[in-house]
């Protein structure tokens, strides 16, 4: 067949760069199975022609390719929720622990209003962990982080009117402002591509 070097060569690089997706034991010995396939395949003679024979060559280096590229994603995202499970399990009781602590603030000085405010804050912050430990929509999440970064915004300003002289509270009261923008353009993104996608599937 003409060309069948370079068509090899091409096979070669597809299953290459699949088995560079596997871990590193197996990478070596996957590489040797698929690319030993290749001339089988190039050289099938239950198929006729030399085209058809060529492009079934390609085709199952492609899946290779395809289907460890595939495997790895799914890794990784498996990766990624393990991480955020074990993250949101800790967080979760840290946060139970501050809510104690202000309902113990409030029942000792049941008149400061910043202390509901931070219970408000500290609740709407335990939802989050506990949506998300759920794993919901998108969209819920983030409304509810907005809503506790505002809450955020609101107690650190409080506390700037009862210190103007503290830095601190001036500080927070930007982060969480800069948080609630950020989180309010990555909710309207959101939405704006929920819209599209219900567009195109009417």
């Amino acid at each position: 067949m003409r060309g069948e070097r370079q068509l090899l060569r091409l096979g070669e690089h597809l299953v290459g760069r699949a088995s560079r997706q596997l871990p590193r034991k197996v990478r070596e010995e996957r590489y040797r199975e698929w690319a030993a396939e290749l001339p089988a395949v190039l050289h099938d003679p239950q198929i006729r022609f030399a085209p058809r024979r060529a492009l079934r060559m390609l085709g199952y280096a492609a899946d290779t390719f395809r289907g460890t590229a595939l495997t790895a994603v799914r890794s990784r995202r498996r990766r990624l929720e393990l991480i955020k499970t074990a993250l949101l399990s800790v967080l979760l009781p840290v946060c139970l622990a501050l809510m104690t602590w202000v309902i113990w603030d409030i029942v000792r000085a049941p008149g400061q209003p910043v202390n509901y405010l931070q219970l408000v804050w500290v609740l709407l912050l335990a939802a989050w962990q506990v949506r998300m430990l759920m794993r919901p929509a998108a969209g819920a999440p983030v409304l509810i982080m907005i809503t506790a970064n505002a809450m955020g915004v609101a107690v650190n300003l409080w506390n700037t009117v009862q210190d103007p002289g503290d830095w601190v509270n001036y500080l927070f009261a930007g982060i969480f402002t800069l948080l609630v923008i950020a989180l309010w353009f990555v909710w309207r993104r959101d939405r704006t591509t929920r819209g599209s996608a219900a567009r195109k599937q009417a």
